[in-house]
């Protein structure tokens, strides 16, 4: 079962350019975080992109980057009974200029903000879900294509 993440921003979120910084992992575990609109081109990638902007109208961002990863129970993502639910409300922690992208992710607070500025920027943020063994090659993959900010949670 995936225990780890690696992170990292890759300065572009072309597709195709996604497709050949990840192309040493296994795409099933890949997910890329952007703020861009979807196109064609994001929807025929292998790579499944999570657009930030068209997530965050739905409001369900968390359980939606995370279903089907193993970092977070699919059955009930990040929903919390009567705050999440229909009607509920979050109106006494809602802060409107600051977003979460990586809410869903199991990330320390203190390393989620360079990677929402990058999304933010228009850059893109890889996400990797791996076992511990895993981890630090594809750390290394990642920081060969010119990602930066690389890290394992």
């Amino acid at each position: 079962m995936p225990d780890r993440l690696v992170v990292g921003i890759i300065s572009t979120c072309d597709p195709s350019r996604i497709e050949q910084a990840v192309a040493g992992l296994n795409r099933a575990q890949v997910r890329v975080l952007t703020s861009e609109q979807p196109t064609p081109a994001y929807e025929n990638s292998p790579v499944t992109f999570i657009h930030v902007a068209e997530m965050m109208g739905q409001n369900s961002l968390a359980d939606q980057m995370t279903r089907g990863t193993g970092v977070i129970p699919d059955s009930g993502g990040t929903a919390v009974p009567g705050i999440n639910e229909e009607g509920g409300t979050l109106d006494a922690f809602e802060h409107p200029d600051v977003l979460d992208h990586l809410s869903g992710f199991q990330i320390p607070d203190g390393d989620t903000e360079r990677y929402n500025d990058a999304i933010d920027d228009g850059r893109c943020v890889v996400v990797y879900t791996c076992d511990a063994a895993a981890a630090d090659a594809a750390k290394t993959a990642l920081a060969q294509t010119g990602a930066t900010e690389v890290k394992v949670f």
